[in-house]
């Protein structure tokens, strides 16, 4: 710079030939030229630019041209922020410094902002009046920007550390806590300042520290970062399972001096983990076979149950269709399963065949749930198969017996028909006598027919009403109460005692005449034990008296009703139809729903 200096035309400039220089200009020159700082100065009014190696750089494209030209012109982009603080030196003789200090530049041919540490000093000549503006810059540029990087990255940091979900644990070799952060906190229950007094070991649970010591060591020995799932001992004693992601902080040595643990709670991980442990048991252990498929139909699980009911072994089942299980005649069954599945449509428990390995058929009970992925998608169908073969042969049996029984009491019926009538004979005397008898044995024979439906355990009380009164027109009753299903003897009793209220009806009472009406109605009141609260009423029909005495219906209603049930019952003859009343605790073998049905 000193050649270009001495060679540069500085006619133009305004300062005239170096030679001519005032000493105070001629000196700062000589201190600026051999200076390693960047200097730069701006001479009179115009100031003119002159400066050393060191600065160049500093302005780019703009050297050489602005050596010896006015700075307006080549530091026009900046001269609104530059020129005030030259004039302050130059017209008030004060000192300018600045750290730091940004500024606005284009001196690669694009803008930026660049900063410099900067001090403006007067020159003043020998009568102390100022000529020019004496510049040492340092441009920080890079620095700042360094700091500027560090500083956001210390913020980002710092906001990680303090929000992010993960616990963090800062601790010297000894294991006492440095620094943690709030999630840290809120997994262990002590707050940062109690922290802050324990060390890693005291929070540790003591089943789990062996392990964690010995890792510990390790990581000191080799460098070597480690995971650990461990247990931390809340400060209300509780435990929380926790994944540790131990690492080794260094110093400008690259010794360890201390260690950070990224801690993440997995306590809930660690409970699905258990029930998932659990219920993997249960379907190894269970009887029943149980089996997964995917959605095209191809086994993907198989447990010790499935092995003994269809005879394959796992590696036999696994990877294979599960038509192989499927009868010939059933072989729809499995693709409408899968399409049920995979709309997301219920699959309601079914009875079915399944095939053996030996070619043999099994029934079975089937039972169909869909599987989910982590994502609530359905990607296969659990199956659940429970040996049905014994009841299968149970029931056949006991349809079998009950048939047998039935035929036996009918041909007992029959029998007991047949020596009535050989009794009573068949004289017109007789006749009555004879045709009721008969009546109520057809009666009971019909109420044996329902107990037959029901395997001989019960009968639906509406059933016992409606097939009481099946001779008679259905549109002459009202019928109406809730589902309860009797006992065999009290289905009997009941049947007999619809049979004489219906008979006496019909010769005497509502259902004599065409507007007569029935109704019969039933309610459960109570329920430590529920009672039973029948009703039998007759309107419409003749008028009623007080028979002057009991016939046998009557006689068989009161006393075998109220036997059978354990109840009371009562027969009331009012003027405008016969009431009967029937008030009986449930009795064992009875089920029975409060809901009212009204049945017509």
């Amino acid at each position: 710079m000193a050649a270009r200096i001495y060679a540069h035309d500085w006619e133009a400039s305004g300062l005239g030939p170096p030679s001519s220089w005032p000493l105070c200009l001629k000196s700062a020159v000589d201190i600026m030229l051999p200076s390693k700082a960047q200097i730069v100065m701006f001479w009179g009014q115009d100031f003119i630019a002159l400066y050393n190696d060191a600065y160049a750089p500093t302005i780019g494209s703009k050297h050489p041209q602005a050596l010896g030209r006015p700075a307006r012109e080549h530091w026009s982009e900046l001269w609104s922020d530059l020129e005030p603080l030259l004039r302050r030196v130059l017209d008030h003789g004060e000192t300018v410094v600045a750290k730091d200090r940004p500024f606005y530049i284009e001196r690669h041919g694009y803008p930026e902002t660049v900063h410099f540490d900067l001090s403006y000093s007067p020159v003043r000549d020998e009568e102390g009046k100022v000529g020019g503006v004496f510049c040492i810059v340092s441009e920080t540029t890079q620095r700042v920007k360094f700091e500027t990087a560090l500083r956001e990255s210390e913020e980002r940091f710092r906001a990680m550390f303090s929000q992010t979900a993960a616990g963090i644990g800062q601790s010297d070799l000894a294991g006492r806590l440095l620094l943690v952060n709030s999630r840290f906190c809120e997994i262990v229950g002590y707050t940062e300042a109690e922290l802050l007094k324990m060390r890693v070991q005291d929070i540790t649970f003591p089943k789990d520290l062996d392990d964690y010591v010995r890792s510990y060591r390790t990581m000191l020995e080799t460098g070597q970062s480690f995971d650990i799932e461990k247990r931390y001992v809340r400060k209300d004693g509780s435990l929380v399972w926790v994944a540790n992601s131990v690492s080794p902080l260094r110093d400008k040595n690259a010794a360890i001096r201390q260690a950070v643990a990224v801690v993440v709670d997995i306590t809930e991980r660690k409970r699905a983990q258990e029930v998932e442990r659990r219920l993997a048991a249960i379907i190894a252990s269970s009887d029943d076979a149980i089996l997964g498929t995917d959605l095209n139909m191809r086994i993907t699980s198989w447990n010790i149950g499935a092995e003994k009911l269809y005879g394959y072994s796992a590696d036999e089942a696994i990877g294979h269709s599960v038509v192989l299980l499927v009868p010939d005649d059933r072989i729809e069954e499995e693709p409408a399963i899968i399409r049920q599945v995979s709309a997301g449509l219920k699959v309601d428990p079914y009875e079915t065949k399944r095939r053996r390995k030996d070619g043999g058929l099994v029934d079975v009970l089937l039972s169909v749930s869909p599987i989910f992925d982590a994502y609530g998608r359905i990607v296969g169908a659990s199956k659940i198969a429970h040996d049905i073969s014994a009841r299968k042969e149970a029931e056949r049996l006991q349809t079998v017996l009950v048939g047998e029984l039935n035929h036996r009491v009918k041909n007992v019926l029959a029998t007991v028909m047949a020596i009535a009538r050989q009794t009573l004979g068949r004289e017109e005397a007789n006749r009555a006598g004879v045709d009721a008898f008969e009546a109520r044995l057809a009666s009971m024979s019909k109420a044996h027919d329902l107990l037959t439906h029901g395997n001989w355990e019960q009968a639906e009380l509406e059933a016992v009403v409606k097939q009481s009164l099946s001779p008679y027109q259905r549109d002459r009753f009202s019928i109406s109460g809730p589902s309860i299903h009797l006992a065999p003897r009290a289905v009997l009793s009941i049947s007999l005692a619809l049979h004489e209220l219906a008979t006496n009806a019909a010769k005497y009472g509502a259902l004599s005449v065409p507007e007569g009406r029935v109704s019969i109605e039933w309610s459960l009141e109570g329920d430590d034990p529920a009672k039973l609260r029948l009703r039998w009423q007759e309107t419409g029909g003749p008028s009623v008296t007080q028979p002057s005495r009991k016939g046998f219906g009557s006689r068989l209603i009161e006393s075998l009703l109220a036997a059978e049930l354990k109840g009371k019952v009562k027969i009331t003859y009012d003027q405008a139809g016969v009431i009967c009343e029937v008030d009986a605790a449930v009795g064992g073998g009875w089920d029975h729903d409060h809901s009212v049905k009204p049945s017509q």
